[in-house]
């Protein structure tokens, strides 16, 4: 049994949005994410250096996974007892995540509170 379970930001038409992303990224990339987001499933507890909560309004927080001279900053948000939705795809440049990409997760987190059809399993 899961620690934790993943779950990723998806319109109702069934777009998985973080899919799209990660689809998006170099393969090598794609499989750091993946891989870490696998360990996290299986802790029990998440070190910080891995998730910390995002200077923002609203309750997001960001993964920490560095790829290849690219630092990688899935934003998301705890949604449930050991569960977490990844809502939007961020590269940080320059110490700063887009605001852009800020704006996208806070949206998409307000959209799962009023529909959980939102949230779905993480593909792996």
């Amino acid at each position: 049994m899961s620690a934790w379970s993943i779950l990723d930001y998806a319109e109702l038409t069934g777009k998985n949005k973080i899919v799209e992303w990660l689809d998006g990224l170099p393969a090598v990339d794609q499989a750091k994410i993946d891989n870490r987001l696998l360990k996290m499933v299986g802790s029990a507890v998440w070190p910080d250096k891995w998730v910390s909560r995002y200077r923002s309004p609203g309750k997001l927080h960001e993964f920490r996974i560095s790829g290849m001279n690219v630092q990688y900053r899935p934003l998301g948000a705890y949604c449930g007892p050991r569960r977490y939705i990844i809502l939007a795809g961020a590269i940080e440049k320059g110490d700063k995540i887009p605001k852009s990409d800020v704006d996208t997760a806070l949206e998409r987190e307000k959209r799962v509170h009023k529909n959980e059809r939102h949230a779905v399993p993480h593909q792996f």
